[in-house]
């Protein structure tokens, strides 16, 4: 068994543009993004990897990808990326094959990651091929603790606009997770905000995005000054999680909170 904890970044919900610097709801996406990694580098340079946890693009677009691509590539650990409702998973491919492996090995641990997306739908589905995949690799590694990432929260949160927008099987889901006592947490986007949970017992961890936050227990859409931020994972060698967000600034951020939506 390794003695040695493993730290693993959380960054979710990038919402980047073809055009640098282009603004959503009045925040310039790139700019934040830059800021978390600009963090990242100084303070979390000896982390072994970073997740990157959907809802990478805004715009569809392969450039934004590429941006993504290359802006990553100055981090000197590698970077694993998953689909979100916003995402192009055929061009997630294409751009950067390396980072779309489903399984990641460090030391003693294995984190898993789970596409949710449906094709032009905002909310989440885990489909059987997604299911058997996460069954199959928790049945063939069962003292190997493992970490799970997807991009919907599995668990209502308390927000109706965002519930209705969740993982649309989470019982299917649960099946799985309850036939195996590996399972150490769960991590995920979508829900802009940080709040730590459970699910089946396990700790379920949402991170904030790198540019908009969301108002916490609202049934409307409604954005929020918190700032920008990302998560640090420590996965320690006795198979326990410890774990905190990290923003970039403590000020309140400037953003319109007129927006009915993005």
């Amino acid at each position: 068994m390794s003695t040695k904890k493993i730290q693993v970044l959380q960054i979710t919900d990038t919402h980047l543009f073809a055009s640098s610097h282009s603004a959503l709801m009045g925040v310039d996406t790139a700019a934040t993004f830059e800021a978390v990694l600009k963090m990242v580098k100084s303070d979390f340079y000896q982390a072994q990897c970073v997740l990157v946890t959907g809802d990478l693009t805004q715009d569809d677009s392969a450039d934004s990808y590429h941006y993504l691509k290359d802006a990553l590539s100055d981090l000197p650990m590698p970077n694993y990326w998953l689909c979100g409702n916003h995402d192009r998973e055929d061009l997630m491919n294409a751009i950067s094959p390396a980072a779309m492996k489903k399984k990641v090995e460090l030391g003693n641990w294995q984190i898993l990651l789970l596409n949710s997306q449906v094709p032009n739908q905002v909310y989440g589905h885990l489909e059987e091929s997604e299911l058997a995949f996460l069954s199959k690799e928790l049945a063939q590694n069962p003292d190997k603790p493992t970490l799970i990432a997807l991009h919907h929260h599995p668990a209502p949160i308390n927000s109706q606009w965002m519930d209705n927008i969740m993982l649309k099987n989470p019982d299917e889901f649960a099946a799985v997770l309850n036939n195996h006592k590996n399972i150490k947490g769960i991590i995920h986007g979508h829900i802009h905000q940080a709040i730590d949970y459970t699910f089946c017992g396990i700790p379920v961890m949402a991170t904030p995005s790198t540019c908009v936050q969301f108002a916490p227990e609202s049934n409307h859409f409604q954005a929020d000054t918190q700032q920008p931020g990302f998560r640090v994972i420590d996965l320690m060698p006795d198979g326990t999680i410890e774990t905190q967000v990290i923003r970039i600034c403590d000020q309140p951020m400037e953003i319109d909170l007129r927006s009915k939506g993005y």
